[in-house]
């Protein structure tokens, strides 16, 4: 199957099976507190970050720091940038549901990948369903995503 690119992308030519592009990213603590400073929690007093507090997060049930779900969404956002215009991904009728499965640790590097699992039209609205898998060094999955990409008809 072919390989979607944003710059390439129609409806017309996007077929079930085809892959999205391959994204990888290399977490370190480094990463998840400069995430951490542009996005952060409801910090109150009393707050203890297990993002970016190693020596609290060690005590927690994680055992060490992980990032943020919102940075994995992020990341599983940006492969589908690669993959879809970004109008089409900003257009009404877009949608994206994240799950996390395992902890997103500082040295992890996950691979994220996808496909097109589904494509119809509705209404005059072309729909694209995919599926995203990111993937650490062991072979554990950290995130499964969804998400549907509509196209003007």
């Amino acid at each position: 199957m072919a390989t979607l690119h944003a710059r390439t992308s129609s409806f017309d030519s996007i077929r079930v099976g085809d892959e999205l592009p391959i994204l990888v990213k290399h977490e370190d603590q480094q990463s998840i507190d400069n995430y951490a400073k542009y996005a952060p929690v409801g910090l109150r007093e009393g707050w203890r970050n297990l993002h970016t507090e190693p020596a609290y997060a060690e005590q927690g049930i994680f055992g060490g720091t992980v990032n943020m779900g919102v940075a994995t969404v992020a990341y599983v956002a940006e492969l589908l940038e690669k993959a879809f215009p970004l109008r089409n991904l900003m257009a009404r009728g877009s949608r994206l549901e994240m799950r996390a499965t395992e902890p997103f640790r500082a040295g992890d590097t996950v691979t994220f990948t996808g496909e097109v699992i589904e494509v119809s039209e509705d209404g005059g609205l072309g729909l694209v369903r995919c599926e995203v898998t990111g993937a650490n060094q062991r072979d554990q999955v950290v995130a499964r995503a969804r998400a549907t990409v509509p196209f003007v008809r």
